[in-house]
């Protein structure tokens, strides 16, 4: 059933968990994995109640290791380019969760798999894995939007090293590049993503949606307009009841009870 191609589980309140479950293929997307995929970003867009989405892969080996090839090769080029476009809309989606995301990597994460995990906002990887986009060695390139994510996270010449040579980064050297915010041994990544959720979850919800919004948009604009834009964001902000409770818990030296209002 298309339901167990990815997992989803809600280990603790407000907190989904993802899994890509195809371990026998490492994981690699197919079309009918894609359609499930958008039927939870439907339904995590409704949802009020959610604070954080945790993506990882099912087994040790592969969060994602890319699209299946043997899909590919049975594609006509009509096929292959809705395929493509059908990717590119999902992964923009997921893109722009109101919610922070997280992409616990827990092995390879390679080609679409790693244009999956550019789309979250936070990345924490477990200490074997390998992050990469080798698309040149089949004589095509990124489609899911892996160069123009990479090229922004960490330069021209960084991303030229892993697309025209087709490196795979180790999760250190990932780290080192400033793409994955935490590596942890392999039994505790799962772990260390829930406690990341948790540390989310601390933040008001309003805020946190408004500086992923921010993140997400005021780097691509002229620094003067992303600095009017995030004032128009603490303005807003200023006037719900989050913040009004906020700043009346740090006078009163408790825990906040936010409500996303």
């Amino acid at each position: 059933m298309s339901d167990d191609l990815i997992l989803c589980q809600s280990p603790q309140p407000g907190v989904q968990v993802w899994t890509f479950n195809r371990p026998e293929k490492l994981n690699a997307l197919s079309t009918p994995m894609l359609r499930r995929m958008d039927s939870l970003l439907h339904a995590a867009s409704d949802d009020q109640t959610l604070r954080c989405v945790i993506l990882t892969g099912a087994g040790e080996k592969a969060f994602v290791a890319g699209a299946d090839i043997e899909e590919y090769a049975s594609q006509t080029r009509e096929q292959f380019v809705n395929y493509q476009h059908f990717s590119r809309d999902l992964f923009c989606r997921l893109e722009g969760l109101a919610v922070p995301t997280v992409a616990a990597i827990n092995g390879y994460a390679l080609g679409g798999g790693f244009e999956i995990a550019l789309c979250c906002d936070i990345l924490i990887a477990a200490a074997h894995a390998e992050v990469g986009l080798p698309e040149g060695r089949l004589g095509l390139c990124p489609g899911g939007g892996g160069t123009q994510r990479l090229v922004r996270s960490i330069g021209r010449y960084a991303s030229a090293d892993v697309l025209l040579a087709a490196r795979r980064l180790p999760a250190a050297r990932a780290m080192e590049l400033g793409l994955v915010a935490q590596v942890v041994p392999g039994p505790q990544l799962l772990e260390a993503a829930l406690e990341k959720a948790r540390q989310i979850a601390t933040i008001g919800p309003l805020a946190a949606r408004a500086m992923k919004r921010l993140l997400r948009e005021g780097s691509d604009l002229p620094l003067d307009a992303a600095l009017t834009i995030e004032q128009e964001a603490l303005a807003r902000l200023f006037d719900s009841a989050d913040a009004g409770e906020g700043v009346r818990a740090f006078t009163e030296k408790r825990r906040p009870t936010f409500t996303g209002r």
